[in-house]
Order: C-alpha cells, then structure tokens, then sequence
C-alpha cells in the first residue's frame, strides 16, 4: 500500500509538470569594486565590493500554460539578491513603511504576480512595477542598475528608492493592454493598503483606512526609432499623498549615425505639502561589442514657504563591454554637485551640504 501511494504521488507530479508548457529558472548575478567620496569638513569615503553596478542582481521563476485560442496563464516569482554578501531584500506587505520586511532576508520583494493572458491583453494579480516607475526603467540610460551611474531622481526623489511604491505595488490588480495595436500600449493598476475601516493614525483621530491605495497608470507610443510614454500614480496617506507623474522620450538613429540613442525623462512629484522636479538627458552609443552611456540628472526640492530650494546634479559616464551575450565587465564614473542645503552623496560616501561627491566603479554581470 506505501508503495502505491508513493507511485501515485509521483505520477500526479509527473502529469502536473506535463500540464505546464514551459517553466524557467532565470537570473542575474552583478558585482563591482566601487570607490567613493565626499567633500567638506566632516566629509567620508568608502571602498567597497557592492552589487547589481549594470543590472540588480535577481534570482526568479516564471512559466506559462497554453489554455488555446490564444489564452494563457502565467506566473512570476523574482527576489533581489545582494550577491556580495550573500543576502537578500525585504518585501512590503501594504504599500506603507509599517508594511516593510526585515533587512537582509530573502523575499520575492521584486515580482510576485499570476496573470490571464490573451487577445484582451493581460490581467495581473500581486507584487509588481507601479506604472511611473517603467518610464525611470526604460528612459534611464544606466537602465534599473542601482550602482553610481543610476537615475538621481529615483534614489534620492520623493517617490523613488525609498517609497514603499516608489518602484512596486503589493496586493495589485493590473491590466495591460494588448500588443497589436500599433505601436500604442498601456496599463492600469489598482493596488490596496489592507487596513481595516477603523484604522487611524498612531495616536490621533485621524482615519488612515485608505493608506496605501495606489492608482496609476502609463499610456505610451513606439514605432521606428520613436519612443514616447507618458505615467502618474497616486498613493493615499492621511499624513499627505504621494503623486508621480512623469514623462519619458527616446529616439533611436539608425546606423549611419551608429544607432545612437538619445532619451530623456520629465518628472514631477508631491508628497504632502513638498514638491519636487526632475529633469535626466543622455545617451547610448553602441561601439562594436560594447556601448558608451551617459546621463545628467537635475532634481530640486520645493518645500512649501521654504526660503531655498535643495537641489542636485549628476553626471555620469560608463562603458559595458559585451564578453558574450550573458556576460559583461562594466566601468561608471560619476559626480554629484549640491545647492542650497542639498548633501546627496554616492553610495558610501559623506559629502556636506551644498559639496559635492564622485565615485568610479568596475564591475562584471552574467545573465542566466
């Protein structure tokens, strides 16, 4: 009898694996050495082994079943990995900082989705990118790596790095538009907090039901070497909401200019009585297995009846050269310079306020 269960438990196995049409085991791995510093008295620097320089580094599932007439289901499970110390990164359960994991521990914190696919387009359900947050992904030279180079809007903006839907939404219903319509595409997302209705504010009256809500959506056009799309999103707190709209362009020459791409993104945010501004131009130029990107980012702070405005700059410049298709060594130089109060410094470093701050790093990714 043991053994015919044993039989029967394997054979279910077996039929339930035939059932998926694919399942895949995918990843990146992205380390780099990275040097950086400040400026000013009380100023530090910092050397340091750090990860995901070119791309985060992930480690995820994904698999589709074929239901026919164009149907499918599917499914994404993605964590980021900290590969230089062999860690993790924490999830957020409700789209507010009470909702945030412990540090260090592995979480499918980048997707978690299940999704209905077809001629409709695609309905998704879980963890997944806010729509504002796409066109910081794909307008961005320096793309979604998190290493010198990267977008200033985004790690030191309102609703960037650090926002709990700075980048993605838990417990979101999404939907997305078909493909075949042109050169046109968008998506809608709904994302709930999960409190209950008596919720309040931590010692006050205040209702606080609706915290972590977010709507957004993103609606953009691609045809040729044109690229255009433009997002906002909304997150409710009671202690003030936070609002993102932004709006991305590229334009791709063709090989008599080297396929050159110029990009571009215009971005602008609120979070209670604090507003923001956003400006980044740059460009990638591909040169025979490699490509040269550069970037410059502006961002000012508007805090309401305040006398100055901080604001930072950054420069960047980086070389990828291309091993094969799944491995690269990478290098990025990159500078900060601060105004009226502003202290944004590279990773690691101190710089202080209204100084400046510059790294380089050298790195190496491998796809899987």
């Amino acid at each position: 009898m043991k053994k015919y269960l044993i039989t029967l438990a394997a054979a279910s196995a077996a039929g339930g694996a035939l059932a998926q049409s694919s399942v895949t085991l995918f990843g990146v791995v992205d380390a780099a050495v990275t040097y950086t510093r400040g400026s000013g008295d009380g100023s530090a620097h910092k050397t340091q082994l750090t990860n995901s320089g070119n791309m985060f580094s992930r480690l995820g599932f994904r698999g589709t079943e074929d239901l026919g007439g164009g149907y499918s289901a599917n499914f994404w499970m993605e964590m980021g990995l900290q590969n230089d110390s062999g860690t993790g990164f924490p999830s957020n359960s409700n789209n507010q900082a009470s909702g945030n994991g412990p540090a260090g521990v592995l979480s499918f914190n980048r997707r978690s989705t299940v999704s209905l696919a077809g001629p409709f387009g695609e309905v998704r359900l879980g963890r997944d990118y806010v729509p504002a947050f796409w066109n910081t992904a794909i307008f961005d030279p320096f793309g979604t790596g998190g290493g010198i180079g990267a977008n200033q809007i985004y790690f030191s903006g309102l609703g960037g790095l650090v926002a709990p839907t700075g980048t993605r939404a838990s417990n979101s219903i999404g939907y997305f538009l078909p493909a075949n319509l042109g050169g046109f595409y968008g998506q809608v997302m709904y994302a709930m907090g999960e409190n209950d209705s008596n919720a309040l504010l931590p010692g006050t009256r205040v209702p606080s039901k609706h915290d972590g809500e977010h709507t957004g959506a993103r609606f953009g056009y691609q045809s040729g070497g044109l690229h255009v799309a433009i997002a906002t999103g909304r997150t409710r707190y009671a202690s003030g909401d936070l609002r993102v709209t932004n709006l991305g362009a590229a334009y791709s020459f063709g090989p008599s200019l080297m396929n050159l791409k110029l990009t571009s993104e215009l971005y602008k945010e609120s979070k209670g009585s604090t507003d923001a501004k956003g400006v980044l131009v740059g460009f990638q130029l591909p040169i025979g297995p490699g490509e040269i990107k550069a970037s410059y980012a502006r961002y000012k702070l508007e805090p309401a009846n305040a006398v100055r405005e901080p604001t930072s700059s950054k420069l960047a410049i980086g070389y990828v050269h291309n091993l094969s298709r799944r491995s690269a060594l990478y290098g990025t130089l990159a500078r900060i310079s601060n105004r009226n109060g502003a202290a944004q410094a590279l990773a690691g470093a101190i710089t202080m306020p209204g100084r400046s701050s510059s790294g380089i790093e050298l790195g190496m990714r491998h796809m899987f």
